[in-house]
């Protein structure tokens, strides 16, 4: 991307100060917006809608004909899903409106969800104009349809299996039935086009590891997180919204917890599809991340009326914003669970605190007594209320269709070999994995345990969140415009306090810490270096799988599933350290796909973002 210079903008529409700045540097353009707590919350939501809209009206541009656009019309299959798809998300959203009037004022929830369409409402007017203010002759026009399917792609792939399944399917039995009752001949259809489909793609990776170092009685916590995605969707934004909505529409109500929220997601999208925020407020410091999660159990659908879904990050911004603490978040996720197969971890930054001194000489005098003493009511006091000041530390919420878990597991993550969650797509509680019909992942247990101890900063999981990634432009003829699309890297010290933060974006691949020339790494002298670089990543334990289809895009229409091949695996695993991707070079076997607004290679080094505020 052109390298922009700092935009700061007071815009006095509505009669009050809107902060804003947006530039564009290192593959991660940047979006600041502040608004003021004396005004409205529709009128700032609206607002800050038209401003990030008018200031990245070509970002919004680009990313809708490269997605949306571009997918929606690749065949008569994609048009026909985008047509259904279209008409029920604008038939959810005047239902959304007209019980967010109904509920807002006693519904703190409700009210949140109003304001995020309301944003959009104001995206989409900004957008208008931005380009508008521009003099810029687009070849088509965005029509809100398609906003609201921007920021519904977290839950188009769920609704891809579900039209697959409950609307295509019976909807072509009942042509069938039709015909021939009036006595045609019908071709009978394969077991392959009759059977469930179902498409995992593959998952996004998250680690969370909290520990203690040796030196030290505070918790430090490590979080990584890689998006899986197509590679069209490469357009990125890093924002921050400070938002100072309160809890109804009445402005004598308190402002919410989550006031300040920090997130990596895409030009016309108000929340993450990615899945990563930073939330910040009065009392509230935590993350949020989640991944997708496989489903194997396409009768859990039945039970799902999808007219009565919520856009997942619509959901998701609301917990942000009104949780006052994880448990709250957890309980504010859990309603509408109707698309999303889901995992989410958060965690509570303010409760990672040093542990009571009392506490910790006890452990240390038990180490070395062979029986230990019974404790007297003021050591047990002590450590009950360790007990109670970790608890609520971590939550973990996974959803199905129609199905929510949620539960506290910081004793689990502070117990000490339990210190380090990857989610890879299988359900963490039992009763999801049950539900979900999916195999335990033994693999999991293999990786944990040879990884964890090497786990100690934010390097090595940065090394590890690269070893495991996923790249589909690696599989030579069978390549496919889907992989790991990006890092994020978060670390916090509780002794002192610091948060670290940074990301990269582009396609996963392999840094060395000695840099050579592309040409040098494949010329004769190195080939035995880059020989033994492959070898380490050779592991069988990297099994993956993906849908088959002609690309892997949002909306794309997916024939069949099969398991990535082993050797193709080693492959592209091999293949990640010769170097970043670029367009260029997948230009031959990958034609259809879009990416306007993208560079051609990405390659870029870490960015944390410098807020103005």
């Amino acid at each position: 991307y052109p390298i922009a210079s700092l935009l700061i903008l007071i815009y006095n529409r509505f009669f009050f100060a809107f902060f804003f700045a947006f530039f564009s540097c290192c593959s991660w353009a940047q979006i600041e917006v502040e608004t003021q707590r004396t005004y409205p919350d529709w009128v700032q939501a609206f607002g800050a809608g038209i401003l990030e809209g008018s200031l990245t009206w070509n970002n919004i541009y680009n990313q809708w004909k490269n997605t949306i656009e571009s997918s929606c019309e690749r065949d008569e299959s994609s048009q026909n899903f985008c047509t259904w798809l279209r008409d029920l998300l604008d038939e959810n959203y005047i239902r959304i409106k007209e019980t967010a009037v109904q509920r807002g004022e006693h519904d703190h929830y409700w009210h949140q969800i109003s304001l995020y369409f309301s944003q959009l409402e104001g995206l989409e007017t900004g957008y208008i104009r931005g380009a508008s203010r521009a003099r810029s002759d687009l070849e088509e026009e965005i029509p809100f349809s398609d906003f609201l399917l921007l920021n519904a792609a977290a839950d188009i792939q769920d609704l891809k299996i579900y039209y697959e399944n409950f609307v295509w399917k019976e909807g072509n039995e009942t042509a069938d039935v039709g015909t021939q009752e009036q006595g045609t001949a019908v071709t009978a259809t394969s077991e392959a086009e009759t059977a469930p489909k179902n498409f995992f793609l593959p998952s996004a990776t998250m680690l969370t590891k909290i520990f203690q170092t040796a030196d030290s009685p505070t918790w430090r916590l490590l979080f990584g997180h890689s998006t899986a995605g197509s590679y069209a969707s490469m357009l990125r934004i890093q924002k921050r919204y400070k938002f100072h909505y309160h809890f109804s529409p009445n402005q004598r109500s308190n402002t919410v917890p989550g006031v300040d929220i920090t997130f990596t997601g895409y030009p016309g999208i108000l929340g993450s599809t990615d899945d990563f925020y930073i939330v910040k407020g009065r009392q509230v410091q935590s993350i949020v991340g989640g991944v997708g999660i496989k489903n194997e159990n396409l009768d859990l659908w039945k039970t799902v009326n999808v007219t009565q879904a919520l856009p997942l990050a619509a959901r998701v911004m609301a917990a942000n914003r009104i949780a006052q603490n994880r448990r709250t978040w957890a309980k504010a996720m859990s309603r509408h669970p109707f698309t999303g197969c889901k995992q989410w971890i958060t965690v509570d930054l303010n409760k990672l605190r040093p542990q009571d001194n009392l506490y910790v000489s006890l452990a240390e005098d038990e180490k070395h007594d062979d029986a230990a003493l019974p404790l007297n009511a003021a050591d047990e006091a002590a450590i009950n209320e360790r007990h109670n000041r970790n608890k609520g530390l971590v939550w973990i919420v996974e959803q199905l269709p129609g199905r929510m878990h949620l539960k506290d597991v910081s004793e689990k993550f502070l117990s000490g070999e339990n210190s380090t969650w990857i989610a890879n797509g299988v359900p963490y509680f039992d009763e999801m994995l049950q539900a979900s019909g999916v195999a335990p992942d033994s693999a999991y247990l293999e990786m944990k345990a040879a990884f964890d101890d090497e786990l100690t900063n934010l390097e090595a999981v940065d090394q590890f969140m690269r070893n495991h990634g996923f790249r589909g432009d690696l599989m030579g003829e069978e390549s496919v415009a889907y992989g790991n699309i990006d890092i994020k890297l978060f670390s916090y010290n509780a002794q002192i306090g610091i948060s670290d933060y940074h990301a990269f974006a582009g396609p996963i691949f392999i840094r060395l810490q000695h840099v050579q020339p592309r040409e040098a790494i494949e010329s004769e002298s190195t080939v035995s270096e880059s020989t033994d670089i492959a070898s380490n990543l050779k592991d069988e334990r990297l099994s993956v799988s993906i849908d088959d289809a002609a690309q892997l895009a949002e909306l794309e229409r997916i024939t069949e599933r099969r398991s990535v091949r082993n050797d193709m695996q080693a492959i592209a695993m091999r293949q990640v350290s010769s170097g970043p991707f670029k367009w260029s070079e997948i230009a031959d076997r990958i034609t259809d796909i879009e990416h306007k607004g993208h560079p051609d290679e990405f390659n870029f080094g870490k960015v944390a973002p410098h807020w103005a505020w």
